[in-house]
């Protein structure tokens, strides 16, 4: 056997177990891919199932929700109607006593608040301006004592009038011909 036979037996001999190495490779290679793709394909189909599960579980709870959210829509406005209306009972009731007390005051501005927290207008507002505007009882009372002061002042007279009846001149004495002079 001459050198190059024995080159070529040599490099046959190794490039045939590279040759099955590189083969093998390849196939562990595309098994790796397969299987990593297969695990992908897997992880996808798990997610998606158990997206559907959930969907499928969420549903009856979504209808509860949207129920009770109506509900307490409903409520909300029910409320809100309660406190236009006793914040307006309030404000007349202080109106026609002429007064408002503390508890008036402190009643009708907590109740101000919570229409305000539950989205009220102005329409109330206005009204509020007007019942800040309402003399407490004390003022009133106060109020009510300068009234009667003046009011004892106008009566007291201070003038006389006296009627004295004149006959005209030139005219008998009869009643339709005296004149009344005031002084």
């Amino acid at each position: 056997m001459d050198w190059f036979t024995i080159v070529s037996f040599t490099v046959s001999a190794l490039s045939i177990p590279t040759l099955i190495g590189l083969v093998w490779k390849e196939l562990i290679d595309k098994r790796k891919e397969n299987s990593e793709e297969r695990k992908k394909k897997r992880k996808e189909e798990f997610q998606e199932n158990v997206r559907e599960v959930i969907r499928a579980e969420n549903e009856p709870i979504k209808n509860s929700v949207n129920e009770i959210n109506k509900k307490v829509g409903l409520v909300s406005e029910g409320t809100l109607c309660s406190l236009r209306n006793d914040i307006k009972d309030c404000y007349y009731d202080c109106v026609e006593k002429g007064y408002r007390n503390d508890y008036d005051f402190q009643n009708i501005h907590d109740l101000y608040e919570a229409y305000i927290g539950l989205g009220g207008n102005s329409f109330i507002s206005d009204i509020m301006k007007r019942f800040d505007k309402i003399p407490s009882k004390d003022e009133y009372k106060k109020m009510q004592e300068e009234k009667e002061a003046t009011q004892k002042t106008i009566n007291t007279p201070k003038t006389q009038i006296i009627v004295k009846k004149i006959p005209v001149p030139g005219k008998q004495n009869k009643s339709n011909n005296i004149k009344e002079v005031r002084q």
